[in-house]
């Protein structure tokens, strides 16, 4: 009785030290894979134009704007501007800022068209396409200058500083194009 005692210390000892191993190879392995911290902080030379100047600092202005963009957007396309889609939603826009010198470097915005067809067999067949239009941007257009220019009653005809073409010219080219099938 005492051999089977001392044997299932032993078999306790040697579970717990194989344990210990596991989690101290566990434990490296893990300390391994974690990111280096970087060195000496880096400036960001681009930010979204909502955080521009500070982070979320520029958060009401330019969701007021994307929605003032959207407004004009829709009113458009209900007066026939989107012919042959009638189906187009804007769907989100996002402006990068070169923090060097407060000006928008591009502007992209995302225009989702769909369609739905019932089949005779009672199938629907969607079709949805995305675009990922640019927005038409001159060389060095500040932030105040690109919301001050965009700020007017119908945005899309609005031409920006330096830009070779409206907002409006540059969606229909854009949407001119193949969109991407979903």
């Amino acid at each position: 009785m005492i051999l089977l005692k001392h044997l299932a210390r032993r078999s306790r000892v040697r579970i717990g030290c194989a344990v210990a191993g596991l989690l101290a190879v566990a434990a490296t392995a893990m300390a391994a894979e974690m990111p280096v911290p970087p060195g000496p902080a880096v400036a960001a030379r681009f930010v979204d134009l909502v955080d521009h100047p500070a982070p979320e600092a520029n958060w009401d202005r330019f969701y007021a704007l994307e929605d003032h963009l959207a407004g004009a957007f829709l009113k458009a396309c209900g007066e026939g501007a989107c012919l042959p889609r009638r189906f187009l939603w804007p769907m989100q826009l996002r402006c990068s800022v070169r923090v060097a010198d407060a000006t928008v470097a591009a502007c992209i915005w995302v225009i989702a068209g769909s369609d739905l067809r019932v089949r005779a067999a009672g199938s629907i067949d969607p079709d949805v396409v995305t675009w990922r239009c640019a927005l038409p941007l001159g060389a060095g257009t500040g932030v105040d200058a690109f919301h001050a220019a965009l700020e007017v009653d119908d945005p899309l005809a609005v031409r920006l500083p330096g830009a070779a073409e409206s907002l409006r010219q540059g969606l229909a080219s854009c949407l001119a194009r193949q969109g991407a099938a979903s």
